[in-house]
């Protein structure tokens, strides 16, 4: 039924048209290296939306490397960004562990850093 989740599963999360990164950077309320990490990364992706880069190629590269590697399953913000697209499409606990090939532990951990950051976590059923 509509607004039900799966046992041990995310609520999914509800988007009123705005690109989802501006939206969860307005809910961080505290300073964590997931919202220092973030905000390096939004910068520098509307860096390079804008072209802010286009004169300098180096620049642009090492800016287009780096914003790989944080999107990236190596990173634990790269992680942790794959879990929140994750959890808005209601996946549970499980399938979130077997997609990022982490312990339930590690996904609790990731859980609390998220929280830690300001963003809303409800867990139903777990």
């Amino acid at each position: 039924m509509p607004g039900e989740t799966r046992e041990g599963s995310l609520p999914p999360r509800r988007r009123s048209g705005q690109h989802e990164e501006a939206i969860m950077a307005t809910q961080l309320s505290a300073r964590s290296d997931f919202t220092e990490t973030m905000a390096i990364h939004l910068a520098l992706k509307a860096a390079l939306k804008s072209k802010l880069y286009a004169g300098n190629a180096a620049v642009r590269k090492a800016a287009v490397s780096l914003c790989n590697r944080l999107e990236s399953d190596r990173s634990i913000y790269g992680r942790q960004l794959k879990m929140l697209q994750m959890m808005e499409k209601g996946a549970s606990l499980a399938e979130i562990g077997r997609k990022l090939r982490c312990s339930r532990r590690t996904v609790f951990r990731y859980l609390n850093a998220l929280e830690e950051a300001g963003i809303p976590i409800t867990l139903e059923g777990t």
